[in-house]
């Protein structure tokens, strides 16, 4: 008996709705009228595209009254004097001598506390 009443009131709100639904004959879709040609508007006229040439780009030297057609290349940038840096023969770490027990495992504290949150770690992992 108490398991009659869900299964009666689903019945009513899931298949009574259905059945009624299918009792309406649904209208077909009527597409609308397209006309065959689209009327142009009157007098107007067509825009004419006009393309300019391009300019080629004249050099500064060329300008100059005193320019005989003999181009010295000039060097785009200075480069300047190398540098001697020295070269570090012992490599030291820069941890010698500031880790001990105690701060690995507080590191190792801090580490389990500032981890991503529980929702982007999910408890079972999903087979790939």
């Amino acid at each position: 008996m108490d398991s009659l009443i869900p299964l009666l009131l689903m019945l009513l709100l899931y298949l009574v709705p259905e059945l009624l639904k299918r009792r309406k004959n649904p209208k077909e879709y009527e597409y609308p009228d397209i006309p065959a040609k689209v009327p142009q508007p009157v007098e107007v006229k067509p825009v004419e595209n006009k393309t300019k040439p391009l300019a080629a780009q004249v050099p500064d030297y060329a300008l100059s009254p005193a320019f005989n057609g003999n181009v010295v290349a000039k060097p785009a940038m200075v480069m300047p004097e190398p540098v001697d840096v020295p070269h570090l023969d012992d490599l030291v770490s820069p941890w010698q001598g500031k880790l001990s027990p105690q701060i690995v495992q507080n590191g190792l504290i801090f580490a389990e506390i500032l981890q991503p949150p529980r929702a982007y770690r999910p408890l079972w992992r999903r087979p790939k």
